[in-house]
């Protein structure tokens, strides 16, 4: 299994947004709308409207916020029984945020670490590009050879990103609407509460107990 970490593992979405106003307050460039989660910090700073001249500057401020100390984050309901399920070398996460800001969000949480993190600052093409998650599933498969793969995601930009890659894709609840996930999702869930993971043998049986509509 391959995970989006924000809104999908961890409870972060307004974190991350008063991260967003916290640099727009700095940098006096207005607030970005709703809908934009799922972006590399690059493509954040893109659609600040920052001048290429000061892209870097402003990316290397945007992390510093979104890594800060102090932020107020814990777990979405199911994650911590659900990845506590898996054998660690059976899942990863692939994120869009840096490294830095991932490694503070995991530990602010408590939660399991993976055998590996795919982050914004491991790939060239961010979400929706297919690249982080292809990038998951040969980190993933390089550990337990072929076989399907389910990728969990909260946005659209996501759940495109992991479809486009191969993986079963299911859509999480929360972030965006049913609707806006179901055009690229095989299957939508409440939250991680819905799904349960037991090992047979070399096979993990994922059991989905309460599905919506799609």
């Amino acid at each position: 299994m391959l995970f989006d970490m924000d809104g999908t593992l961890v409870d972060s979405i307004e974190a991350v947004e008063a991260a967003w106003r916290l640099f727009a307050e700095e940098y006096g460039v207005p607030m970005l709308p709703p809908g934009l989660h799922g972006l590399t910090a690059a493509a954040v700073i893109a659609e600040f409207g920052i001048p290429a001249e000061k892209h870097d500057e402003a990316e290397r401020r945007l992390t510093a916020i979104e890594a800060r100390d102090g932020q107020h984050l814990r777990a979405l309901p199911g994650v911590a029984e659900l990845i506590g399920a898996l054998p660690s070398q059976r899942w990863g996460i692939v994120t869009s945020a840096a490294q830095s800001v991932a490694r503070a969000r995991l530990g602010a949480t408590g939660l399991s670490r993976p055998s590996f993190i795919v982050t914004g600052d491991d790939v060239s093409n961010g979400k929706p590009d297919p690249e982080p998650f292809l990038t998951g599933l040969r980190e993933l498969r390089s550990r337990t050879g072929e076989g399907p793969v389910i990728a969990l995601e909260d946005t659209v930009t996501g759940i495109t990103s992991a479809r486009a890659a191969g993986c079963v894709s299911i859509g999480v609840l929360g972030t965006v609407s049913h609707d806006e996930l179901a055009e690229h999702s095989h299957l939508i869930i409440p939250s991680a509460e819905a799904l349960s993971v037991r090992e047979e043998g070399s096979r993990l049986l994922i059991t989905v107990s309460r599905l919506e509509e799609n």
